[in-house]
């Protein structure tokens, strides 16, 4: 089964993204930031991630480009 990470700071866009997701047969972790994200990333990597941009504490960009290093 194919892991994805939906990190975004809205709660009901991660609540419906979850949702639908799960009704497709993926298995879902959720952050709120980018900081939560890296944290999670680091115990488990997911097959897929998909990200928001504009969030507090630490942004997508700032988010990719500390994973990639």
């Amino acid at each position: 089964m194919k892991t994805i990470l939906i990190v975004d700071d809205t709660p009901n866009v991660r609540q419906l993204l979850c949702e639908y997701l799960t009704e497709q047969g993926y298995t879902i972790m959720v952050a709120e930031d980018g900081r939560s994200a890296l944290e999670t990333v680091e115990k488990t990597m997911p097959d897929l991630i998909l990200l928001d941009v504009m969030m507090p504490k630490m942004d997508g960009y700032q988010f990719i480009t500390r994973i990639r290093k």
